[in-house]
Order: C-alpha cells, then structure tokens, then sequence
C-alpha cells in the first residue's frame, strides 16, 4: 500500500476520534445542564402558610372528629379468644 495513503487512513481515523471526542463532551455538558434543572425544579417546593396567630392555628381542628383506627387482623384465629 501506498505510504500517503496510509496516513490518510491514520489521519482520518484520527478526525474520527477528536469527532467522537468533542460529541460525548457536548453530549455530558446536556446532561450536566438538564440534572441542574431537574435539581433547580425540585428546590421550588410550596410551602404552606404559617398562621399568624396560634387561635388561627387550631380553630379548624377543634370541630373535627378524628377518624376511627382501622386494625390489622392478628392471624387466622384472631377473633377467637377475646374475653
């Protein structure tokens, strides 16, 4: 084979890399930018409003009945042995 075309092959294999090179640091710099964002998104959380006073606090709890509990069973003779 022809030497000059052997560097041709060298040089183009070369272009091919710097190529593939500079496409995977542009392609980690998308990534980097789109995990800022996401964390940047995740950041903005809504808080609730804090009341003023503490009456504005617990005046809506006083007029609520708590729920009843919801028991899990104990096993296959659960209900068995209550005295």
């Amino acid at each position: 084979m022809n030497g000059n075309a052997l560097y041709e092959v060298a040089r183009q294999r070369v272009a091919e890399q710097q190529r593939a090179a500079r496409q995977a640091g542009e392609a980690r710099q998308r990534r980097a930018a789109a995990r800022a964002a996401r964390r940047a998104q995740k950041e903005t959380i809504a808080v609730p409003a804090i009341p003023d006073f503490a009456h504005e606090m617990f005046g809506t709890a006083r007029g609520t009945v708590p729920a009843p509990r919801e028991e899990a069973p104990r096993g296959r003779h659960a209900g068995t042995n209550r005295g």
